[in-house]
């Protein structure tokens, strides 16, 4: 059985793991197989498994494998969906590619040529999030919009309420999904973000609510609320 770990990238996907790991002993996968976990050390702390099945072997099997995706849903498991407030979804996603990518850029000089006549590439990534899909995420709201209209059960858990109460946000999935995992036996021992954060600060950069405000100029959020308002208010957030 699949259980998929669903999300826009930057949503909280990984938080969920590592509270699944540290809290359950619960190991997840992830279509991706995410190697940069292993780059960077920390596979042991999210409790990240290679795939050694295929995805018609996990769905046939008793066994229950959470799955990590970004992917617009392509079938009937059941799902957690985690949802963040989208502004820091993107400012977060921004920051992502963009350490990364300047960790794999050759042409340095070439970027601070750019910058010298007043080209900003955050804000530019950050106004590409806002308005292009990608092509196996969508955008921001097409992705969440996909994953809660579907017919299958599908939890949704807001990153916001995560941070706030682990505990009844696992249980509240756990028991929707009527899952056979004792949730009364746990270990409180969850790693600080700061620590995670020490791990690696590129991959746990922050993990706060509304960071956006220090990191999102205001033509970026008007162009955001343009093209993500409805699901915006849909889900409960405001301007």
């Amino acid at each position: 059985m699949i259980v998929w770990l669903a999300s826009y990238p930057r949503s909280g996907n990984t938080f969920f793991r590592i509270l699944l790991k540290q809290i359950y002993g619960i190991k997840t996968y992830s279509i991706y197989n995410d190697p940069l976990f292993d780059k960077l050390n920390v596979s042991d702390i999210v409790g990240h498994n290679n795939l050694r099945l295929t995805f018609p072997e996990m769905k046939a099997s008793e066994q229950i494998f959470f799955v990590k995706t970004h992917h617009l849903p392509s079938d009937n498991s059941p799902a957690i969906y985690l949802v963040r407030d989208g502004r820091d979804s993107l400012v977060s996603y921004a920051h992502f590619i963009l350490s990364f990518r300047h960790n794999l850029r050759q042409d340095s000089w070439r970027l601070k040529i750019k910058e010298l006549f007043g080209w900003n590439e955050y804000n530019e990534i950050l106004k590409k999030l806002i308005i292009f899909p990608e092509q196996d995420y969508g955008h921001w709201s097409q992705n969440v919009n996909q994953w809660m209209s579907r017919k299958d059960i599908t939890v949704l858990i807001k990153f916001e309420d995560l941070l706030n109460n682990h505990f009844e946000q696992i249980t509240k999935a756990v028991t929707t999904l009527k899952l056979p995992i004792n949730i009364s036996s746990r270990n409180n021992s969850i790693p600080s973000f700061e620590e995670l954060h020490t791990k690696s600060p590129n991959f746990f950069r922050k993990g706060k609510m509304n960071s956006w405000q220090q990191e999102m100029s205001p033509p970026l959020e008007n162009l955001f609320w343009k093209y993500h308002g409805d699901t915006m208010y849909k889900l409960g957030y405001s301007l």
